[in-house]
């Protein structure tokens, strides 16, 4: 899931904040396992990971997110075994890493060891009390806070949670969770979870309604797993010693998709839910990793206390074979029950995504795609790799309160730990079943951007951020490099790694005088706060980017001038999706968007390498203002290119209406073979706004 954590890294090589999500933090952390979690922060406080596996297959690739108590932990698969028998949960917790906690291992290492420690103790069917847990050596995570339980005000009972395996043996592998339905903070998570011996895990808990679950494994001589089992008892009641039964053999249900094309199973989870009635919810979400199957235990009657909230995940692919490449990423929410898991899909049931994933260089990168539904306080996918450029038809999964984000990278980062380079991020956004859209990821040229909000502005779900707001004589500034054309992506901005050569400056003036100026390192955005001058002034930002390195040709520098109007501000507030600052009782709305220009740019004929055919050349420039600003018209654009990047020629230049200007390059083919093409925009609208933009090598003309 996009549950990742990775600690004590200096940046987010896992994750950057896509800027339409409004992340008011963003950092990765390391697991002691060596698997990386980015970890973002909306402004309403929700965490939101992306998790990068150490490990590319094997009971190591598995994960399991966990919500206990309101702390999230990222397991790997070859770790659940080891729960309270070796291994600390706190090794795992998401929020504890992010403070600085560590543990005494190496995580270039560690993760290798307890994977090779699992494959020994799958084959002898026993976990525990060997290699690296001999003479009773446990590993615990140092500086983890500790939670006080709440004290019981009633006879502590003793409950069994009993289990047969997937083989039909009393269940020696696997791990027990309880969970009070009338009040989720009245166990703490170690409290929550245990581990099955003898096919028995016992609890101490007093006197109330509860939900059971138990979670079981099979894994083949190399350790790879082959079969996951959710058992679920949803809801008993405990008023003395009590016995309930999670039989692995109850889970007869297998999740199974029947889609209108042929596809291929390549990753599949499964989410279990259950929400008290007060306090936080239980979540355990197994990510199985490429292929396994997965089966639950299906139920008739809806819980009456709390809620129950489940759904499989999965993606599946084209077969090989000519023609363009497709994918479904699908999952099916239910609530109350959990419901046999064979679901046939429709076209009804999906939006058919025509993407395209722009790359100058051949490269293995990363996508990550995750849903959310209404109910979730927490979610995240692992990114899946995806080879670059590529071309494919993406069928996903459309339901009115299902909503997706993610990203994609261009390349994964070299070293030990893998990471995030070179990509684009995307706003929450809906996906209307039967519906068929167009998404161009990293389409060049890539250019600075403000967020944008992709869901209905009195959508108060999530909270964007806009690229220049006032509040009063306060502006507020939030533009990133390297953005594509798409709305609602915005790219990494300045952050980048050890081969890179990132440069990036920014000046802010009010009627010409320079108020604030910096040169932003390793940052994802322009981000600053100004106080200005009350009375009407002309404002203006300058941002320089620029970004070489061996997997950067196209792009490489920009030069973008903005002026506006501007003027005190009072009495304004903007629509719930979108937010000025955080505040502490949640988002401040109380500011204007700033009326600041935005292009879009669309070379005719780009193919996903970056390039077009040589000869005459065409371009098609959007201008508008930023999201919900009071824009005026635009008046006018002129667009000049280069094929050396310093003697510039006029473009003809079209008006076709609403802010749309079509531009056409007079040259020969011999002129333009071969060569990279820089553009330089101009626009402004009736207001006196302007905006002038120079892109350094915007894309390639194929060398035909």
């Amino acid at each position: 899931m996009f549950a990742v954590l990775l600690a004590g890294s200096a940046g987010l090589a896992g994750l950057a904040p896509p800027a339409a999500v409004a992340a008011v933090t963003a950092t990765t952390v390391t697991l002691p396992t060596g698997d990386r979690v980015g970890v973002r922060t909306t402004a309403d406080g929700r965490p939101l990971y992306d998790i990068l596996p150490a490990a590319g297959k094997g009971m190591a690739r598995a994960l399991v997110h966990l919500r206990l108590g309101e702390r999230d932990y990222e397991v790997p698969g070859t770790a659940l075994p080891y729960l309270g028998r070796g291994l600390d949960l706190s090794l795992f917790d998401v929020q504890a890493l992010l403070a600085g906690a560590s543990a005494a291992v190496d995580p270039a290492t560690f993760g290798t060891a307890l994977a090779k420690q699992f494959k020994e103790d799958n084959a002898r069917g026993h976990y525990g009390g060997q290699g690296l847990f001999a003479g009773g050596r446990t590993f615990a995570l140092s500086g983890a806070p500790t939670r006080r339980a709440v004290q019981p005000r009633s006879v502590m009972r003793t409950v069994s949670v009993d289990a047969a395996d997937i083989a039909g043996k009393p269940a020696d592998a696997g791990v027990a969770f309880l969970y009070n339905t009338d009040d989720g903070n009245l166990l703490d998570p170690n409290e929550n979870l245990n581990y099955f011996s003898g096919g028995t895990a016992k609890f101490s808990a007093p006197d109330g309604n509860y939900s059971a679950l138990g979670l079981f494994w099979t894994a083949d001589a190399d350790g790879n797993p082959t079969e996951v089992r959710f058992s679920a008892q949803p809801e008993f009641a405990v008023k003395a010693d009590t016995t309930v039964r999670v039989d692995a053999s109850r889970a007869s249900s297998k999740v199974t998709w029947v889609t209108p094309r042929p596809a291929l199973l390549d990753d599949t989870g499964f989410l279990f839910r259950r929400a008290a009635k007060t306090g936080p919810a239980l979540l355990v979400d197994f990510d199985a990793g490429p292929g396994v199957p997965i089966s639950v235990s299906p139920t008739a009657v809806p819980v009456r206390t709390g809620a129950l909230q489940t759904y499989p995940y999965s993606r599946l692919v084209s077969p090989p074979g000519p023609g363009t490449p497709y994918e479904y990423v699908l999952q099916k929410a239910s609530v109350g029950t959990i419901p046999h898991q064979r679901y046939v899909i429709t076209a009804k049931d999906v939006a058919a995504v025509d993407a395209t994933y722009f790359s100058e260089y051949s490269s293995l990168g990363l996508r990550q795609r995750s849903g959310m539904f209404s109910f979730e306080d927490t979610s995240g996918r692992v990114s899946h790799p995806i080879q670059l450029p590529r071309k494919q038809t993406e069928y996903v999964s459309a339901a009115p309160d299902l909503s997706w984000f993610g990203g994609f990278s261009k390349y994964v980062l070299p070293g030990p730990f893998p990471g995030w380079a070179g990509g684009q991020y995307e706003a929450f956004h809906i996906y209307r079943g039967g519906s068929t859209v167009t998404e161009d990821w990293n389409r060049f040229p890539l250019h600075p951007a403000g967020a944008v909000a992709l869901l209905p502005l009195s959508d108060a779900t999530m909270f964007t951020q806009p690229g220049a707001t006032r509040a009063g004589d306060l502006v507020r500034v939030a533009i990133t490099p390297f953005s594509d054309n798409q709305p609602g992506h915005t790219g990494f901005g300045f952050y980048g790694e050890a081969r890179d050569t990132i440069t990036g400056h920014y000046r802010f003036t009010q009627d010409g005088t320079t108020l604030a100026e910096g040169s932003p390192s390793d940052a994802f955005a322009v981000g600053f706060d100004h106080e200005v001058a009350p009375g009407p002034a002309t404002l203006g930002l300058t941002i320089d980017a620029g970004r070489t390195g061996p997997m950067y040709h196209q792009s490489t520098a920009t030069h973008t001038e903005w002026t506006w109007p501007s003027q005190h501000v009072e009495g304004v507030t903007l629509p719930p999706a979108l937010y000025c600052a955080r505040g502490d009782d949640g988002p401040d709305r109380a500011c204007a968007v700033e009326p600041l220009l935005t292009l879009g740019y669309a070379v005719g004929g780009l193919r996903p390498d970056g390039s077009t055919p040589s000869g005459p050349q065409g371009l098609d420039l959007t201008i508008g203002h930023l999201q919900q600003s009071a824009g005026s018209p635009v008046t006018g654009a002129t667009v000049q290119y280069s094929t050396d990047g310093t003697t510039w020629q006029d473009a003809t230049v079209t008006p076709r209406g609403d802010g749309v200007f079509h531009a056409d390059f007079a040259a020969t083919t011999d002129t333009f073979r071969g060569i990279d093409v820089s553009l330089r925009v101009t626009a402004s609208d009736a207001a006196g706004a302007t905006v002038a933009e120079t892109t350094t090598a915007a894309y390639h003309v194929f060398a035909s």
